[in-house]
């Protein structure tokens, strides 16, 4: 069965940036499942991988607090 994960985000009420990230978030998680390095005997993520998916979270959350900030400091300086 072969689906596109755009088409199941586009029935949910998301932005783009929201719908992007948790596609790219969707597709690297995958991409840790298919490589069986990634994998324990019980088909969970190994630490490494885990961490590596953490880390991709954390990168888009902190770069959406950064536009945040900007946004904010302009909205201070036009004021």
């Amino acid at each position: 069965m072969n689906f596109e994960i755009t088409q199941i985000l586009s029935k949910f009420e998301l932005n783009d940036r929201e719908r992007n990230n948790l596609a790219r978030l969707f597709e690297f998680t995958n991409y840790l499942y298919d490589e069986e390095k990634n994998l324990t005997k019980t088909l969970n993520l190994l630490k490494k991988a885990k961490d590596e998916l953490i880390e991709r979270i954390q990168e888009m959350f902190e770069a959406r607090l950064f536009e945040n900030e900007v946004i904010m400091e302009d909205l201070e300086d036009n004021e």
